[in-house]
């Protein structure tokens, strides 16, 4: 497997990667930790680290990333395996190298529509295109993570087959956790309604928008958990201008280990991804799968394939994610019904059904179809 940062806090890589090592293939992954990284604990699959040594920061941004590209290529080809599994765009033309110098099938694992994401433009969202319309119908298989996607790529790239769908969902039971801290005790927020933002909270996701609804809820906390950087600054700023300070609360990422049990803690979980692009559009965030996991009722955009999922396992209720109202008057529904039994008895089914073991056998299936023998 090629991949373009660390594998540390990529749980569809970590997760796909373990499937494939637990039915006997022998697994590898080959990706670009931080050079201060400590090693990762025991994991069932080796890992091949490509990150260029010292000096890497005093190279131009596109010689490094292209140096550590080739690197990557490198580190797969000699690995001689049979299947070069590439993670993103960013990897497409690296695992094409890879696979034509050993003679290996290709696999396409695409996370998002990555031609139709806001912050690829210009010269960039050129170079993305070219590089899938050249990979993506040589790959002998592709992944992505929504139907919307899949119909998506099939269609601009005349594949001939519709690549398969394999979504992040979360494993069920969880993964064994380290004691996390009682967020509302840390928070001082006691007994009060908590809502959560997990993952990075950066522009177009709904935030500020999101702030502008807290004002209207009083009394009910926000925490955006994962939260750090420029960004975050802003969202600080924002909610001290509008008297919401004491209510806002910005905690750093946490590891993947302990996710959910920081999130089990809030009562109603938000995604309020606003309707920039095409890949906004047809996207299901892995935050949303991991609140259904964590039995949190959940807001989301009234996007297709998010207001979709929502709607059809009846777990939360979709908002215009542009507008404070709508999605304050989304959150009171949500906070209202959050302890309704037959809502709780929708959120266990729909978390058992949209799981990782439940999903995981669509990745199997792929490599089946390649016909590869794990034992072999």
């Amino acid at each position: 497997m090629l991949l373009h940062k660390s594998v540390a806090h990529d749980t569809r890589v970590r997760r796909e990667a373990t499937a494939l090592a637990a039915v006997g293939h022998e697994v590898t992954v080959a990706h670009l930790p931080p050079p201060a990284e400590p090693a990762s604990r025991e994991l069932p699959f080796r890992l091949a680290p490509a990150t260029l040594g010292r000096g890497r920061e005093r190279l131009p941004r596109p010689l490094r990333l292209g140096s550590e590209a080739t690197r990557l290529a490198l580190r797969a080809a000699a690995a001689r395996p049979d299947v070069v599994h590439a993670h993103d765009a960013a990897m497409l033309l690296p695992g094409l190298l890879a696979a034509r110098r050993c003679g290996a099938r290709l696999v396409y694992d695409s996370h998002e529509l990555a031609t139709g994401v806001p912050y690829r433009s210009g010269a960039w969202a050129g170079v993305v295109a070219t590089v899938e319309r050249l990979g993506a119908p040589r790959a002998d298989a592709v992944i992505t993570v929504s139907d919307g996607i899949a119909a998506r790529l099939q269609d601009r790239y005349r594949l001939r087959t519709r690549p398969a769908v394999v979504r992040n969902l979360p494993e069920a039971p969880p993964p064994a956790s380290v004691p996390v801290a009682d967020l509302r005790r840390q928070l001082g927020i006691g007994d009060s309604p908590l809502l959560i933002h997990q993952g990075a909270a950066v522009a177009g996701r709904g935030c500020e928008t999101l702030l502008a609804a807290l004002a209207l809820l009083p009394d009910t906390h926000l925490l955006f958990l994962g939260a750090e950087g420029p960004y975050a600054d802003r969202l600080n700023a924002v909610a001290r201008e509008r008297g919401l300070a004491a209510r806002t609360h910005l905690v750093p990422p946490v590891s993947p280990e302990t996710l959910r049990a920081y999130t089990a803690q809030a009562d109603v979980g938000v995604s309020l991804l606003q309707d920039t692009c095409e890949n906004h559009r047809l996207a299901l965030p892995n935050k949303l799968f991991e609140y259904v996991a964590a039995g949190l009722t959940v807001v989301v955009s009234d996007l297709p394939e998010m207001a979709r999922l929502v709607r059809e396992h009846g777990v939360g209720f979709a908002a215009d994610s542009a507008d404070p109202d709508s999605v304050a008057s989304a959150l009171r529904r949500a906070l209202a019904h959050r302890s309704d039994p037959e809502l709780r008895s929708r959120l266990a089914r729909a978390a058992a059904e949209l799981s990782w073991e439940q999903e995981k056998p669509r990745l199997l299936a792929v490599y089946e179809r390649l016909g590869l023998d794990p034992g072999a």
